[in-house]
């Protein structure tokens, strides 16, 4: 049996949610809430001490970080193969996850926060502040709660970030110049792993990735988009608009 603790299908609960639709597996979904601090409450963490998510569970055994759990699907469920058969497009699959778990994620992360998390640290009080912060287990997770409950990141880090996101763009055009998809002629993982991400940066910052500024990467969205596995993804529980009206976040 596979279940599948993840949040709303953005992120990397996205990138797991998108594999499994893409192969057609039957899962259990838990949803974690991360907005009410759901993936720091003792139950959880005894799935996954790191507090994060998503978390694939299978016949008992746990795999943690949403990139190898998808390599992980796709071994153990060969049918509709996600990694390409050719050892060099299997080895581009890999350098280019790598890229955006390194460098594009990060990036974007941090504008998430600044954007949305921010507003529910701000809501919190500061004895459920620091009962929240008590209880996460990553000291970087700590800090991240703590830098945006307070005057969150400077205007140079969000400017940097911001760079990073560019060049994350225009590396993504310079491959789809050259194939088709983003380990090369085939739909694979490395277009898995980044459509969440890649369709964070167009709803953030339209005037990086647009029609006219990155042609390539805005064509290669629009596919993504058409996708039924990726339709179905999106249709996962989202409980972030909830969440912010039960916090008495502005929306």
């Amino acid at each position: 049996m596979l279940e599948l603790y993840h949040a709303e299908p953005a992120a990397n609960s996205m990138k797991v949610l998108l594999c499994l639709k893409e192969k057609n597996l039957d899962f259990v979904s838990h949803y974690v809430n991360l907005l009410m601090f759901e993936q720091h409450q003792p139950e959880f963490l005894k799935i996954n001490p790191n507090g994060q998510v998503p978390v694939l569970v299978h016949d008992g055994a746990i795999i943690t970080e949403s990139t190898v759990i998808n390599e992980y699907l796709d071994e153990v469920f060969p049918d509709t193969p996600l990694r390409p058969a050719n050892p060099l497009e299997r080895a581009r699959m890999r350098i280019w996850s790598k890229f955006v778990d390194e460098y594009l994620c990060p990036a974007l992360s941090m504008w998430g926060w600044h954007i949305l998390v921010r507003r529910v640290a701000k809501a919190l009080n500061k004895d459920e502040l620091e009962k929240a912060l008590a209880r996460i287990p990553l000291e970087e997770q700590r800090d991240k709660w703590a830098t945006v409950a307070g005057e969150s990141f400077t205007p140079e880090q969000l400017e940097d970030s911001r760079r990073r996101l560019a060049v994350s763009v225009e590396r993504m055009e310079k491959i789809l110049g050259e194939s088709k998809w983003l380990a090369g002629s085939t739909y694979s993982l490395a277009d898995v792993n980044s459509y969440s991400m890649v369709a964070g940066i167009a709803r953030i910052f339209p005037d990086l990735l647009n029609e006219r500024t990155a042609p390539r990467s805005f064509e290669w969205l629009a596919r993504m988009n058409e996708r039924p596995a990726v339709k179905a993804a999106l249709a996962m529980p989202n409980r972030v608009p909830e969440t912010l009206r039960a916090l008495g976040v502005e929306q």
